[in-house]
């Protein structure tokens, strides 16, 4: 979390969430993306700038969509397994 600063990591804070949070990095339009993932924001840096995404935990995954309204993607970031 000192990776992304206060600003961004204090919303995101508390028990609950820290033991269900889990860091995702892969590509995304073309750029590094890593996340600190909670269970209903995240927080990442996507080249060098900072974003903030919602978090949707579906039956088939969870998946993260840009807060920003000009970007409609969807991100899956995890599977749903029998055991998740």
């Amino acid at each position: 979390m000192a990776e992304y600063g206060e600003k961004y990591a204090e919303p995101l804070i508390s028990e609950y969430a820290l033991r269900r949070a889990f860091w995702w990095e892969r590509e995304w339009r073309g750029k590094p993306m890593s996340c600190f993932v909670t269970e209903k924001k995240a927080v990442c840096k996507v080249g060098e700038k900072m974003a903030t995404f919602y978090v949707f935990d579906t039956p088939h995954g969870v998946y993260l969509r840009p807060e920003i309204k000009l970007v409609d993607d969807w991100i899956k970031v995890a599977h749903r397994g029998d055991d998740s």
